[in-house]
């Protein structure tokens, strides 16, 4: 197996650059079910908009491959997922090992394992084009878009016409300032190191580095396994699978895989990553942050994750791989934080690693919640409630 190593010249240790972002990729996996309600219920409401939001934005980013969920048979998380897709009405496929082997012959799936197979509403998007489209709609609606860094949000009292009012004021890197009635945060991982909800509090939330590896094969294998989906897995994997993946013997193996996806350079990736439970430690810093942004994952286990690839796509000829890096804020419930700091100020962050799928429908929560006062989904909103915590570390109320 040949490596390859890609240096991007942006992620310098030396550059005055400190926020960066996993979404510069070209898949995510979507799919209507998972092993939490909430999620799957998100994940519902959204999807079902994606070829309107392609139809209306010019600009394609789903594509529709289908998505398999695997799992311990009579395990947790494929009962739970399967507990979601009767009670929600999913049209789904139950597979056992080896039936999921028959439908895809290019897959190694342990027999003593079971899988839920969704053909449609379920693939993968590309995360730069579904913002491409999103940016695109708001601009047709009027929206300005400033492509700058924030360096911070507050409250200012603002003289206009002889009219003092409270407004918000954004100040970009570039010491632009912006005013507003209102401010929605959509922060993400790096929410924390701006001042962004004041000088003394940030989200709890917990940041996981996790890694990526790609693998390249050439576009003649990508035909070869053209049908083949998503994949979810939560088990104890394969008897030949590598073992050495990812980190904790002891713990299950959970990863997620893409199907080969033709990139902006016009080679053919097999992506995988892991779970943030596999993660030994945390990112508690902005210098932590970059340094992980720019250096990437340790190559040991990006080659580990490359074998686990080749342990279960079987058939594919491997022409390179290299390791990415990403960062997942979590927040104490695994929900995403959809909540109002104040009547001026709203928060859509902590995406736990889920988000990507759902941003259309907790984007539109979040404006309706901030603007209108209104929540108009059957799950209960105190659910994603956003929990601060001082400069300390200890947790506090919403301000």
């Amino acid at each position: 197996m040949r490596s390859l190593d890609v240096i991007n010249q942006e992620r310098l240790t030396s550059s005055p650059r400190d926020i960066y972002g996993g979404h510069y990729d070209e898949g995510r996996i979507y799919m209507q079910s998972t092993s939490d309600p909430v999620w799957a219920k998100l994940a519902q409401r959204a999807i079902p908009r994606y070829r309107e939001i392609e139809r209306e934005s010019g600009v394609d980013f789903a594509t529709e491959v289908g998505c398999l969920s695997v799992g311990s048979r009579g395990g947790n998380y494929i009962t739970a997922v399967k507990e979601v897709v009767q009670k929600d009405g999913i049209q789904a496929e139950t597979l056992s090992g080896t039936e999921a082997c028959s439908k895809f012959p290019f897959l190694s799936i342990p027999n003593m394992d079971e899988a839920v197979f969704e053909s449609s509403f379920a693939g993968y998007i590309s995360p730069r084009r579904l913002i491409k489209a999103q940016i695109t709609i708001a601009k047709k609606n009027g929206c300005q878009h400033i492509q700058e860094a924030v360096r911070s949000v507050s409250r200012v009292l603002h003289d206009d016409s002889n009219k003092c009012e409270v407004v918000m004021e954004v100040v970009t890197d570039s010491g632009r300032k912006v005013l507003a009635k209102k401010v929605l945060l959509c922060t993400g991982a790096f929410t924390a190191f701006r001042k962004l909800l004041g000088t003394e509090v940030s989200p709890d939330t917990k940041l996981f580095p996790l890694a990526v590896t790609k693998l390249e094969i050439s576009e003649e294998d990508a035909v070869k396994i053209k049908a083949m989906p998503s994949i979810l897995y939560f088990g104890q994997g394969g008897a030949d699978w590598n073992k050495d993946y990812p980190v904790d013997p002891r713990a299950p193996v959970v990863f997620y895989m893409l199907p080969p996806i033709r990139y902006p350079n016009g080679k053919y990736y097999i992506k995988l990553g892991h779970s943030h439970d596999s993660v030994p430690r945390l990112l508690h810093t902005g210098p932590q942050m970059k340094q992980w942004f720019v250096q990437g994952p340790d190559p040991w286990l990006t080659r580990q994750m490359a074998n686990m690839i080749t342990s279960v796509v079987k058939g594919v000829k491997v022409l390179s791989y290299h390791g990415d890096s990403c960062v997942v804020d979590v927040a104490p419930s695994n929900r995403p934080y959809i909540d109002r700091v104040h009547n001026q100020l709203g928060v859509a962050i902590a995406g736990n690693g889920y988000a990507a799928k759902s941003s259309d429908e907790i984007g539109r929560l979040s404006v309706e919640l901030l603007m209108k006062d209104q929540w108009d989904i059957d799950i209960p909103q105190n659910l994603f409630h956003v929990q601060l915590k001082s400069g300390c570390g200890h947790p506090t109320s919403r301000l």
